[in-house]
């Protein structure tokens, strides 16, 4: 390990990270768009107006639409994503607009997170740039809710949390990670590709590319050669609004 312990190669295994990642947003137009957040899910199509959902081709997790509307049946709410196609809510997350808060200047760059939608969309201004999909804290850990900054990153750092009993965990060389209160981080996750659920201990994870695009897009700056970086009046840290 990097601290120079040593692990019996019969207790390890192997993963891979996943490749997923967020999609850039040239026009404001493109939003909401409808990410596919649950397994083995198929489109369901409607043949006539109030008539019954048939099954339709099967969709990938992380597959990406545009948001055509929606509906409700007995309950129930379908997401149009294509002519007479929809998905139900309950295995989507739709990524939404949100309108720029007062104190935050005309150009400013930061970050809105959804933890109902399990999305996250960077904006310049009121202009939004950037959208993913996250996964943030389970029910007994949940993620915290306000207007923050991020006030520390790191390349890398080592995650641990030895008092979650069974769950307890030590994470060598986590990747791209932001501080924003506490011991709260948005970060890169490379052991679960799970991202629209909801899965972590508290903080927000992301893809390794997302937490990435992220690390360099937010304040405090790195400067060349640096691993890590406290914010400061004149490098202060990106603001993160996080929200149900």
């Amino acid at each position: 390990t990097v601290r120079g312990r040593v692990i019996p190669s019969d207790r390890l295994a192997s993963v891979s990270a996943s490749e997923f990642e967020g999609f850039l947003i040239s026009d404001p137009a493109m939003l909401p768009q409808v990410i596919v957040v649950g397994g083995g899910v198929s489109l369901l199509k409607q043949k006539t107006q109030d008539g019954p959902f048939q099954t339709a081709q099967k969709v990938s997790h992380l597959d990406r639409f545009d948001y055509l509307g929606e509906i409700k049946r007995q309950g129930k709410t379908y997401i149009q994503v294509g002519d007479d196609l929809f998905l139900s809510s309950r295995v989507v997350s739709i990524i939404r607009p949100q309108a720029k808060p007062k104190n935050i200047g005309p150009k400013e760059r930061w970050i809105e997170i959804d933890l109902s939608d399990q999305s996250l969309i960077a904006y310049e201004g009121e202009r939004p740039v950037f959208a993913t999909v996250i996964s943030s804290g389970r029910k007994e850990y949940p993620t915290p809710t306000g207007d923050f900054r991020i006030y520390a990153k790191h390349i890398t750092v080592t995650m641990d949390d030895t008092e979650a009993g069974a769950e307890s965990y030590s994470i060598e060389d986590v990747p791209w990670v932001q501080y924003f209160k506490d011991g709260y981080a948005l970060h890169a996750a490379f052991w679960h590709g799970r991202f629209g659920r909801v899965r972590s201990h508290g903080c927000i994870n992301l893809s390794p590319k997302d937490a990435k695009r992220l690390f360099t897009w937010t304040g405090p700056d790195l400067p060349f050669g640096v691993h890590g970086q406290f914010a400061t009046i004149n490098n202060p840290g990106t603001r993160i609004l996080i929200h149900e």
